[in-house]
């Protein structure tokens, strides 16, 4: 029998075992993602009187009118600032939560070019969750025009066209990704540990089937399971009101993120799976590795709201480039070339080095 055909055989095995107790797997992978999504998916909602600066360079009767309109009600507290150099310097020392400034030709574009910037602050996000939504709609009655905003990050300044704010689209990004990490660690990994102690593995090994096609079949099983997590979890905020800015296509980007993702996780559980003999330890060790992974990747928060000394730790943690890359496509409503670069390297790289670790350990490891 050849290795792909063997490679085959078992992953048929292990996907038999997954439809036998799908609906526990599916209901068990959903019920953590609902509870997070549904108790601080609505954070922001009752926040007002957010700080927000304004520099008009339009002057205009009109530009006066729309500066009426945002201070109106309680949703925001203006403060005017003559240039945008100055509200800048308010948004990176923290006393607004975002800067609006209004161009000449307000409220009108030209050139093709949006007739108002807004800045916001990463590490206000319930706040600018509010806000931005609020400044962009009142734009929009203005000029007519959903997409004569251009909201830009304080710190890098990336245009982000057709930017969605909402906390509950940040939070959902993370989600995703913990259904993909834990449904990858507790996946292949747990299945050798039951079939060590059944004695399915010494049964295997006696047969022509290779330890390489054990190792292909399990993870090959463990990334289509990890998947079906994540796509689950993605449909689950679609259904609790969340939204991607960039729309069905960016389900082109997404998809591929959570694939590698689970085929890493994949990996690292057959890593651990080939060297722990029981499940209470195995446990003890999966959660101890994934939870922090997790966590660090800014899937609560964003990064930057992190203390001085977790930012390196951030920065070296792969989940938090997979998380990026789907928040840049359900947040911001594109993916950046440098982003597309940088964030399927890392966790193209990621799974590579996992899939390769895990053959080298199952077949120096497993008896």
């Amino acid at each position: 029998m050849g290795l792909l055909y063997d490679s085959i055989t078992i992953f048929t095995r292990e996907m038999l075992i997954f439809k036998s107790n799908l609906r526990t797997n599916v209901i068990r992978s959903m019920m953590f993602p609902l509870i997070i999504i549904i108790f601080f998916g609505n954070l922001g909602n009752g926040i007002s009187n957010v700080p927000v600066a304004v520099a008009n360079y339009a002057n205009s009767p009109t530009s006066v009118q729309f500066l009426n309109t945002l201070q109106s009600g309680s949703t925001l507290t203006i403060k005017a600032v003559t240039n945008e150099q100055e509200g800048l310097n308010m948004l990176r020392a923290g006393s607004v939560s975002a800067l609006v400034v209004i161009l000449p030709s307000f409220p009108k574009t030209q050139n093709g070019q949006p007739s108002v910037y807004i800045y916001y602050a990463n590490s206000q996000f319930s706040e600018t969750g509010v806000a931005i939504p609020f400044i962009d709609n009142a734009v929009s009655k203005f000029s007519g025009q959903t997409s004569n905003v251009q909201i830009q990050n304080d710190v890098s300044a990336v245009s982000t066209q057709g930017t969605n704010s909402s906390y509950r689209d940040f939070l959902i990004a993370g989600v995703i990704l913990m259904s993909v990490a834990f449904g990858g660690v507790f996946g292949g990994g747990m299945s050798i540990i039951v079939d060590r102690q059944l004695g399915n593995i010494k049964s295997f090994l006696i047969t022509p089937i290779s330890k390489n096609a054990i190792v292909l079949g399990k993870l090959f099983s463990g990334t289509v399971q990890s998947t079906i997590y994540g796509l689950l979890a993605l449909v689950l905020g679609f259904l609790l009101g969340g939204s991607i800015a960039m729309g069905i296509a960016g389900l082109i980007w997404i998809i591929p993120l959570i694939v590698f993702v689970a085929a890493a996780f994949s990996g690292i559980a057959i890593m651990l799976g080939s060297r722990i003999k029981t499940i209470e330890v195995y446990t003890i060790i999966a959660q101890t590795i994934t939870m922090p992974a997790w966590f660090l990747s800014g899937a609560f928060f964003p990064a930057s709201s992190f203390p001085s000394w977790l930012q390196p730790f951030n920065a070296a943690d792969p989940l938090t480039y997979a998380t990026n890359g789907i928040r840049d496509v359900m947040l911001n409503g594109f993916f950046p070339l440098n982003h597309i670069i940088l964030d399927f390297g890392v966790v193209i790289a990621f799974a590579i080095l996992g899939i390769i670790v895990s053959f080298g350990l199952f077949k120096n490891t497993i008896e």
